[in-house]
């Protein structure tokens, strides 16, 4: 090699270095498997926001990310990103954003002036008929369900009517899913629980650590995020097993190729599948 040569690859030496470390740093990978057999996957930042939300829908039909964030006017705009195309846009026509959810075809919004329904491929928005409803959490499964605010009661609208969840009538309940089998899993503050489809038996399954949010992925697997990390709630045996050991996360949701996206105290992250190590 001759000196010149030596000394140029001396010279990017510490920028190869630097470089290495960045994606170290922005790397995490899955607790799920041995070492050797571990998932990686690097963080990809996709908004940037003064207040990040808690509460994020995916449309898999458009490739589309929905979330609320802060006007500072006391209430919740409707942002969408655009994976395809990187285009962070707002929402017109719906006051309070606060809660939203997705299914294949609509985009749910909710707040204090009630429930908005959306569809994204035919851009149509109509504000469902229901006076009187504050909605801090909202679900679709066949119906809309959601969480009326505050008293953290779980209700569904049908006909035009709102009813409650007749086997939760009685539970305060935070944030909830259904998994792929119906199952109804709900947090509160005093731990995470569950409704299998058809019972009327609620069954604490954890409550330590403290869980405060919950998503359900593209397989109908059920996560939770506690101040330590990311859990995944098991098929058979409903254990909780930790699977990222990310801290800070506010809330979550999936893409349509079942990447996690998820918020922090500032930013939305995807985690995106790199080669194991």
């Amino acid at each position: 090699m001759s000196m010149c040569k030596f000394y140029a690859v001396m010279a990017l030496y510490p920028v190869i270095i630097y470089c290495k470390e960045v994606l170290n740093s922005n790397k995490i990978c899955d607790q799920l498997s041995e070492n050797l057999n571990a998932r990686c996957y690097i963080k990809e930042n996709l908004a940037s926001l003064v207040h990040s939300p808690n509460q994020l829908a995916f449309h898999s039909v458009t490739n589309t990310l929905y979330f609320g964030f802060d006007s500072g006017l006391g209430e919740y705009l409707p942002a969408v990103y655009n994976i395809d195309t990187k285009k962070l846009t707002v929402l017109k026509g719906v006051k309070d954003a606060f809660a939203m959810a997705s299914d294949a075809n609509e985009v749910y919004f909710g707040g204090s002036y009630g429930i908005y329904r959306y569809n994204p491929v035919l851009k149509r928005l109509k504000r469902l008929g229901v006076s009187n409803l504050d909605i801090w959490w909202i679900q679709a499964n066949a119906k809309i369900y959601f969480i009326k605010f505050p008293s953290l009661r779980l209700y569904y609208y049908e006909n035009r009517q709102i009813k409650p969840v007749p086997q939760l009538r009685n539970s305060t309940i935070n944030q909830f899913v259904f998994d792929s089998d119906n199952n109804i899993f709900f947090i509160n503050s005093t731990g995470l629980f569950g409704v299998k489809n058809c019972s009327n038996n609620v069954i604490l399954i954890k409550d330590n650590p403290k869980f405060h949010g919950i998503a359900v992925d593209t397989s109908g697997h059920v996560y939770l995020c506690s101040d330590d990390g990311v859990y995944v709630i098991g098929k058979m045996l409903q254990k909780v097993k930790l699977v990222y050991n990310l801290s800070g996360v506010l809330g979550m949701t999936f893409d349509k190729d079942n990447n996690l996206i998820y918020s922090d105290s500032h930013d939305i992250i995807r985690l995106k599948p790199v080669s194991s190590q």
